[in-house]
């Protein structure tokens, strides 16, 4: 191999170096962007902490991904139960949706409107799905989906400082981990790390 074959080999290398790393940190990428535009609107408002900031947006996301989602279950789930919860949580999520967009308003902050872009690709995953494919995946997705809500929640109930959204999150979790009791019964299982 010629010493230019051979620095346009590790060139080509090098440049694909980064795709590869986007690729394997998606997740924390989207964290990292929902951190920074937590404190974008924190330094907007400099009354609500950037933590608290940052469980608005997340919990306003995470709840729009259930609803999404389970709108889908209610048309394409094979079992009732699983009917059923998707009924559960649409109308469950719908209440803490609104309360935290009544909550994200009063602390003059903008909540946003759509899932995180994994959530979104999560519920688009559900689109093709039927039966008890359907079933399994939303099931499992749920379960991740509320495991990282309580995590969200219990932190936000703990070490929150705004009064009012420590408040709002300690009254929230006990229902979330309803949810997810309910979830793992019916044979949802979030995935290992």
């Amino acid at each position: 191999m010629t010493r230019r074959a051979i620095w346009m080999t590790r060139a080509s290398i090098l440049a694909l170096l980064p795709l590869a790393a986007c690729a394997r940190t998606e997740t924390m990428a989207d964290n990292g962007l929902a951190k920074t535009e937590a404190a974008a609107q924190a330094q907007m408002n400099p009354t609500l902490s950037t933590a608290d900031t940052y469980f608005i947006d997340q919990a306003t996301r995470s709840g729009l991904a259930t609803v999404q989602s389970s709108e889908m279950a209610q048309k394409q789930a094979r079992r009732s139960s699983v009917r059923s919860l998707a009924a559960t949580m649409i109308k469950d999520q719908g209440w803490v949706n609104d309360k935290l967009t009544t909550l994200a308003q009063a602390k003059k902050l903008t909540p946003p409107t759509a899932p995180n872009e994994v959530q979104t690709q999560m519920v688009s995953g559900l689109i093709s799905l039927h039966g008890s494919a359907f079933d399994k995946a939303y099931l499992n997705d749920q379960a991740m989906l509320h495991q990282q809500a309580v995590t969200l929640y219990r932190t936000e109930a703990q070490q929150g400082t705004d009064p009012d959204v420590k408040a709002f999150a300690a009254s929230v979790l006990p229902r979330l981990e309803q949810h997810l009791s309910m979830v793992e019964k019916l044979g949802g299982h979030a995935p290992t790390s």
